[in-house]
């Protein structure tokens, strides 16, 4: 039977300790093969002393030009001065992308962010694998072949590249499910053989430090146990079964790209 394979990625590493213990555990215990680094967050130092310890953990730039958070805030690498269509008055980056696009960024700063954010991991490091975007701004007119160009200068998978096109995410599937692991369970279950899919997580511990973080509407403590329940999803013993009983095997972007 041809295997399914499975770009199994956390997000956000970098932003605080608890993701990066996540991190660990879901790839220790877990099927967790990549982890997008967030290297503008305040725990990006701690996250690369700890990954570059981790060859078989594949590490990705999240490329980071937004900060959503209420009470955890955070700016370029570059510093505001060098790119000063990024930022908010007080220095920060913008809580969304539709904030980034009203300020009508420079889109040659927002390279030259990029790829100081991967210039400082490999300064740390970290061998970065590949590019991908936090919250999502290649919708930018004109911008994705910009990052791709990017992408192929610093040898980089660039996960919106053509390299990996046919790369999808899990089959979508209705019904009543207990729990969000059994609603991946169900969509593992109707993956198709031969076929390479995505499965995108931002793992948290819920614990004292998350429980802080809020964004939006939402409520302290919602994050934290939103989160966790990633965490808790890619260490659960039920994904690791239907893995093997379906020849699932969870990939790096190394590997597809």
């Amino acid at each position: 039977m041809n295997s399914i394979r499975l770009i199994t990625r956390g997000d956000d590493s970098g932003i605080c300790r608890s993701a990066n213990r996540a991190v660990l555990d879901a790839f220790h215990n877990g099927i967790l093969r990549n982890t997008s680094l967030m290297i503008p967050g305040p725990a990006f130092a701690e996250a690369a002393a700890l990954f570059r310890e981790l060859p078989d953990l594949c590490v990705g730039c999240h490329g980071t030009l937004t900060c959503e958070w209420n009470n955890l805030r955070f700016g370029p690498v570059l510093g505001a001065v060098r790119v000063p269509s990024l930022v908010q008055p007080d220095g920060t980056f913008f809580k969304d992308c539709q904030q980034l696009w009203d300020n009508r960024p420079s889109y040659d700063e927002m390279v030259a962010e990029l790829k100081a954010q991967i210039d400082l991991a490999r300064e740390y490091g970290l061998n970065i694998a590949y590019l991908d975007t936090h919250m999502g701004f290649t919708w930018f007119p004109g911008l994705l072949p910009r990052l791709a160009n990017l992408a192929q200068s610093e040898r980089l998978v660039f996960d919106a590249g053509s390299s990996l096109a046919n790369v999808q995410p899990l089959p979508d599937v209705t019904g009543d499910f207990a729990d969000p692991v059994a609603k991946v369970l169900a969509a593992l279950a109707a993956a198709v053989p031969g076929q390479t899919y995505r499965l995108v997580t931002h793992p948290l511990f819920d614990d004292e430090e998350t429980r802080l973080l809020t964004y939006n509407t939402h409520l302290p403590g919602e994050i934290a146990r939103q989160r966790d329940g990633d965490r808790r999803l890619l260490t659960d013993p039920r994904i690791r079964e239907v893995c093997a009983r379906k020849n699932i095997r969870p990939v790096r972007y190394d590997e597809v790209g």
